[in-house]
């Protein structure tokens, strides 16, 4: 990624078509990409800009719900039936033909539309999953699953998934490039070592050193400087040239809204100016009612006032309500009132904008890091996860010396296809790890945990996590809340709600997953190992963040005796026969039909849990275990008696509470489906088609 200049702020989401759950859309995005036709451009050269914004707003209904342009775009196609008629048959060479007659429709196309399926997908090139050309590259297809994942020695000793570590990989290989692409700085490298130099560090401080630095700047000192690094201290050192027309006599109003604007809002600008106008008033009339004026409008709008102009912080040294003599306020503020106070004021504005941007783009940049397992983020600070592992894994030193270099292999490193950051390239290789050094680790690693075997690190830090889980869900989750949380889902205008307590960054079906996951936890009396049975990809706080895909069911509990799948979803009666039907039964069938294969002995029972069925639902799950099915993974095999039983979420709420009778409910469950073989002939179909035709 590159700069523009030395002020730029580096961000890892374009901020137009921002959105919570970051990692769902750049999953989704690359899936809409995935199955797009034809060269990446727009009309009359390619429908494909298009046809991504258009599945964009039908894959996340919830998040797009406004989509005036699209919406008028598409007005106008019906209005124009040959137009329209080349759009669905992607008849290029006719539009290309006849654009003459319809270049102002053609306009439109990039109106809102086509630019912003440029800037969603932006996203994916910024982490190495889609070239500029909008290619899916080799980790692009490990994110989809359509590679499959090989952890190396060191990965495997993390207690995270193959989605935690793609996104993992991809940070440890992120580079922001200066503008002529030879310096570059390494933001990620440069997070893990503040962290294992600082241990803990509160969340603003974290961000201002990771989001304010870029390959411009000075990293001699960056010892001594996170060391005492404090909250604001990012743009002490930021130069602001100040521009002519800003002079020590008073500013008139449309100089001071040419430079002190508010791009979100007009109206905030009147209150900056009326504000400015009573500081500048009292600065030549040092007088207790032109104090008291000043004072009482920055109490009333303070807020707003210390964000623009006090880099988040208290523009005055003045508790509220206290009004002290004009000499004495001076004094305590002498910094604001020693020189030029104009030049101090747009200073403080240009430095406050710039400290706002660095908070306002470390959202984006926090959800990633959140993605790759590995950093804590908690009651407003951050530190390692699995300190005694990482500590070993990523070395101060070694993350010191690549935080930044001096580079000319820009273009080699990340714009093409086949460029270092957008192949598939383990942890160890990435830290340039000899197989000594990995061997060395390994050992360290051994002492650590005290154990003589590698395969016993990962069994420890994974009972660690287990544990950790237990009580997360103790204090997060008691009982109640889960039934609380459930009785929500029915309801989306909950939905917000739901996000603020379980998971910003996932969508509210992922959500529903988790949480129907805890409900299980506690209808099996806590003896489940709920934290290996979920198919989520989850933070290291345990928050849920993406569905892991895979083609798995959303849960898969394994125990001695019995195998139970639980596949939740929040569709609706009549959405869940397209949506749902095929992928349930699919897994269910794979499942059992795999189980038998391995000799396991193990009884097989999924759960489809939803907050509504339609009845032919019910009856449809019933009747397939009356009927010998086909596995999809293995056409020679074949497995009867499925069982896949609807639950709604009151029921799962009930259920909760009969732990005592968790093994009896599921024995009953499969005598209400389990039939006996009636010799159910395979061939009846094409029998009788022979006697037909």
């Amino acid at each position: 990624m590159k700069l523009n200049n030395e002020k730029q702020i580096f961000n890892l989401m374009d901020t137009n078509g921002r959105r919570n759950d970051v990692i769902n859309a750049l999953q989704g995005y690359l899936s809409i990409l995935s199955n797009l036709n034809g060269e990446w451009d727009n009309l009359p050269n390619s429908l494909s800009q298009y046809l991504f914004y258009k599945k964009a707003i039908e894959l996340s209904p919830d998040v797009f719900s406004i989509h005036t342009p699209y919406d008028n775009l598409q007005a106008e196609i019906n209005r124009n039936s040959e137009f329209k008629n080349a759009i669905e048959n992607n008849d290029l060479t006719w539009i290309q033909n006849n654009q003459d007659s319809y270049r102002e429709l053609l306009g439109k196309f990039d109106q809102g539309i086509e630019d912003r399926a440029r800037h969603y997908t932006s996203n994916l090139v910024k982490l190495g999953f889609a070239t500029q050309k909008r290619e899916i590259t080799s980790v692009g297809q490990l994110l989809l699953d359509k590679i499959k994942l090989n952890k190396d020695e060191l990965e495997s000793l993390l207690p995270v998934d193959n989605i935690n570590i793609i996104y993992l990989r991809q940070l440890l290989k992120l580079r922001i490039y200066d503008a002529q692409g030879q310096n570059f700085y390494a933001p990620f490298l440069f997070a893990l070592y503040i962290l294992i130099h600082r241990n803990r560090i509160s969340e603003n401080e974290f961000f201002e050193l990771v989001q304010g630095l870029n390959p411009y700047c000075d990293f001699t000192e960056i010892d001594r400087y996170v060391d005492n690094y404090e909250e604001g201290n990012v743009v002490e050192n930021i130069h602001i040239n100040i521009p002519d027309d800003i002079e020590d006599s008073i500013i008139n109003e449309s100089t001071f809204r040419k430079y002190f604007k508010n791009q979100k809002s007009s109206t905030t600008v009147d209150v900056y100016m009326a504000f400015y106008n009573m500081l500048y008033k009292f600065n030549n009339e040092r007088n207790s009612a032109r104090l008291n004026e000043l004072l009482q409008y920055y109490e009333d709008n303070k807020p707003m006032l210390n964000k623009a102009f006090g880099c988040g912080k208290n523009i005055f040294i003045a508790r509220n309500g206290e009004r002290p003599a004009p000499e004495e306020f001076v004094r305590k503020n002498k910094k604001i009132f020693e020189l030029s106070l104009n030049k101090y004021l747009y200073t403080q504005f240009e430095l406050s904008k710039r400290l706002d941007q660095i908070r306002e783009y470390s959202d984006t940049t926090k959800r990633i890091f959140r993605a790759t397992g590995v950093i804590s983020f908690d009651n407003g600070y951050v530190e390692l996860a699995y300190k005694e592992l990482c500590k070993h894994i990523f070395k101060g030193q070694l993350l010191r010396q690549n935080i930044c270099d001096k580079s000319n292999d820009y273009v080699e490193y990340e714009t093409e296809y086949d460029s270092y950051f957008c192949s598939i390239t383990s942890l160890a290789e990435i830290l340039s790890y000899s197989n000594e050094e990995i061997f060395s680790i390994t050992n360290s690693v051994k002492e650590e945990f005290g154990v003589s075997d590698v395969g016993q690190i990962a069994e420890k830090v994974v009972a660690n996590r287990k544990r950790e889980f237990a009580e997360f869900i103790r204090n997060r989750y008691p009982l109640e809340k889960v039934k609380e949380l459930l009785g929500l889902f029915s309801d989306r205008s909950n939905d917000s709600q739901l996000k603020e307590y379980v998971s910003s960054d996932a969508t509210v079906p992922t959500i529903y997953e988790f949480v129907v996951g805890i409900a299980w936890y506690y209808f099996a009396g806590k003896r489940i190992d709920l934290l290996s049975s979920y198919n989520l990809t989850l933070s290291a706080n345990f928050e849920p963040l993406v569905h892991a895909g895979g083609g798995q069911g959303d849960i898969v509990i394994y125990e001695d005796s019995k195998v139970v799948m639980l596949e939740a979803t929040l569709m609706n009666s009549s959405s869940q026969k397209r949506g749902e039907w095929e992928p349930v039964l699919r897994h269910s069938v794979n499942l059992k039909v795999e189980e038998e294969m391995n000799g396991t002995q193990r009884q097989v029972t999924t759960f489809f849990i939803a907050d509504e069925f339609d009845l032919n639902t019910i009856n449809i799950w019933k009747a397939v275990a009356a009927v010998p099915m086909q596995s999809s993974a293995d056409r020679e095999s074949f497995t009867d008696n499925v069982v896949i039983m609807p639950i709604n979420s009151a029921e799962l709420s009930a259920l909760t509470g009969k732990s005592d009778k968790y093994d009896e409910i599921i024995n009953n469950v499969h005598n209400l489906f389990e039939v006996e073989k009636n010799n159910f002939d395979l061939n009846w179909r094409d029998e009788f088609i022979r006697k037909i035709v």
